[in-house]
């Protein structure tokens, strides 16, 4: 049973941090069709930031516990530490230079679904286990 929660928070983290890419990354775009549609929500500042705080809750609840319990390598924990501190500092650092913004969110988000892969990886392959 802990293992398919394990398996469900892994695959909607790789969801999660994939939306909040794209949302970071094509919001722009959309500025002048999405107040029309009515979804102008999507734009806020408190939208990114909970895009944002799944992702780490996602990282939280799924890497630590099989860190601790199972696997007890570190290397997705790094990954996904790498790719939080990424989204976050473009956030905080690069909001003018879409360029910048959106290697550094894609990297992030790359990062993040890789640790969650590599966590479900070591999980099932855990001789400890």
């Amino acid at each position: 049973m802990t293992e398919k929660i394990g398996n469900w928070l892994d695959n909607f983290g790789v969801a999660a941090s994939w939306v909040c890419a794209v949302h970071c990354l094509f919001v722009p775009f959309l500025v002048g069709i999405i107040p029309l549609v009515g979804l102008s929500f999507l734009f806020s500042e408190t939208t990114e930031r909970f895009l944002i705080g799944v992702s780490v809750l996602l990282a939280l609840f799924s890497l630590l516990p099989a860190y601790f319990r199972q696997h007890g390598k570190l290397r997705s924990i790094f990954l996904a530490s790498a790719g939080l501190s990424l989204i976050i500092l473009t956030h905080l650092l690069f909001e003018d230079s879409f360029v910048t913004k959106a290697i550094f969110l894609i990297t992030g988000a790359i990062l993040i679904s890789t640790a969650h892969l590599l966590n479900r990886y070591l999980c099932k392959t855990c001789e400890v286990c």
